[in-house]
């Protein structure tokens, strides 16, 4: 997604301001990968946390350990699921809305 999204924030930018404009684009991706993985490891934080309250009863600790990781896991994956989903949708609609146009050089 980031080619569609890269085109839809630089679309209508000032020859002059290609460069200004590219290098904000750049620094708010980097915010959002650094966002994004902070919202994970937290939702898998506590995702291992809840995990760790339920026990099944006959399970090795070291059993109950792989247990508490694939749930945290897969709590995981679904919080990044959803974030999938959310960037697809953010893209079709922006898309749909502005076309892109190459500048005239």
């Amino acid at each position: 997604s980031f080619m569609p999204l890269t085109l839809i924030a630089l679309n209508g930018v000032a020859p002059a301001d290609t460069g200004a404009a590219s290098g904000l684009v750049n620094v708010m991706q980097q915010l959002g990968g650094a966002l994004g993985l902070a919202v994970l490891v937290t939702v898998f934080g506590a995702a291992s946390k809840n995990q760790a309250r339920t026990r099944i009863p006959g399970l090795s600790a070291a059993a109950e350990s792989r247990h508490d990781l694939a749930g945290a896991i897969a709590t995981s994956f679904l919080a990044s699921t959803a974030f999938l989903v959310v960037n697809l949708l953010v893209v079709v609609l922006l898309l749909g809305r502005r076309r892109y146009s190459p500048a005239a050089s």
